[in-house]
């Protein structure tokens, strides 16, 4: 039986779509926020109730209904005892969907210790918000290649290998461009069942295989680099290859193939292919197969990857020095005061108290409210906040 399922996913998000301020505090900051750009907040927000109207009355509970009907569900006006319901009614749904959520996981964990360890490394690491970049079908197995550089692993690109495929379950085909959002991996008596929750478009692919494998691949650190300065298109070809770390073994992946790379430079050459450049375009020839990209399109820096993996924010976790931590923490600097909140974050007991008089003088605003709770939440757990600093942040505590 599986806990992840198209409709349960519509369920949960058909909860959470009319979302509504917390407090009263909450309210009078966005209704002094709107007169100051001059915005008729109430009426912007009359309008989304009524485009999610119909959904809400389908889903919502009959005490909640009057409030639908009358326009006030999210408005400022709507009594206190109501809100707080609604917010619970509502932060229940995020609960029961994260406990689907977390037992899929827990069946996927379990599932994986009967593959490889590839694809138990692929499984160690979320594929949320990855798309498929290429989809190949040989007699009963399917080869899946996914782009992970939108998503949360440290792995950029994923061939999965679906061995002697039973059969697919799906609303609608899977192709390529698609976003993975969530999944399960579930052991059955003969191999295997493997479900994926798409978006655009939206879909439910269920495949049941008799085993599968991996491969993977890493985005140079050069790249990484690079991509977070905004200089990847900027620079040449011939620049960024030779930047890369001779020693290394790359690979050319595209659209269409995927080559080993066989000499690293600005001609550079493929053990199964052949790669050529023109004024505007890349052609990549493998047997009989040409395939040609134009650089207006396409720019071949993003067809380079390895089979190691350097992390390029490996600086960010060098400690800072204890009497150094509260300074670099407010610091303008902001390599030196992310190294201090994850010098603090690896160390909560032992920096408690500089902790606490961190956040006791911090100032908490819309830009770094997220993060903020994420630390709280986790100093919370470790039991090392003081009761004035709990006090400040309960808000933001779970």
């Amino acid at each position: 039986m599986w806990n992840l399922s198209k409709e349960v996913k519509e369920k949960f998000l058909k909860c959470t779509t009319l979302p509504i301020h917390e407090s009263d505090e909450d309210w009078e900051y966005a209704l002094r926020d709107a007169k100051e750009e001059g915005e008729d907040l109430i009426a912007r927000l009359k309008e989304e109730l009524e485009e999610v109207k119909d959904e809400l009355l389908r889903i919502l509970p009959n005490r909640f209904i009057h409030y639908v009907d009358n326009g006030t569900l999210n408005q400022p006006t709507l009594p206190k005892t109501v809100r707080e319901d609604y917010l619970q009614w509502v932060q229940e749904a995020y609960k029961k969907f994260e406990q689907i959520l977390d037992a899929a996981y827990e069946n996927t964990k379990q599932s994986v210790t009967f593959l490889s360890s590839a694809v138990q490394d692929v499984f160690a690491e979320s594929l949320h918000d990855s798309t498929i970049e290429r989809i190949e079908r040989e007699g009963d197995t399917l080869h899946l290649y996914i782009n992970t550089d939108g998503g949360f692993s440290s792995k950029s690109h994923v061939h999965f290998i679906f061995q002697n495929v039973k059969a697919e379950q799906v609303d609608e085909p899977i192709q390529v461009g698609q976003w993975l959002i969530y999944y399960e991996l579930q052991k059955t008596v003969d191999g295997f069942a493997f479900r994926v929750l798409f978006d655009c478009p939206d879909s439910e692919w269920t495949i049941t295989l008799k085993s599968m494998d991996a491969e993977y691949y890493y985005r140079p650190v050069t790249y990484a680099t690079m991509n977070d300065e905004g200089k990847v298109e900027e620079t040449s070809f011939a620049d960024y290859v030779s930047q890369l770390n001779p020693d290394y073994r790359y690979w050319l992946i595209t659209p269409h193939v995927t080559c080993a790379i066989k000499t690293l430079s600005e001609n550079m050459t493929l053990e199964n292919g052949k790669i050529e450049f023109g004024q505007n375009e890349m052609v990549v020839i493998t047997g009989n197969e040409r395939f040609t990209y134009k650089l207006e399109e396409y720019n071949p820096i993003k067809f380079i990857y390895t089979d190691v993996y350097e992390d390029p924010y490996a600086h960010f976790s060098e400690p800072v020095p204890r009497e150094e931590i509260e300074a670099a923490a407010f610091s303008d600097e902001l390599e030196l005061q992310v190294r201090a909140w994850n010098t603090m974050y690896a160390n909560p007991e032992e920096l408690a108290e500089i902790i606490n008089r961190v956040l006791s003088k911090m100032e908490i605003t819309d830009e770094n409210e997220m993060i903020v709770s994420v630390y709280a939440n986790h100093f919370y757990k470790r039991g090392i906040l003081t009761e004035e600093v709990v006090e400040l942040y309960h808000k933001f505590i779970d």
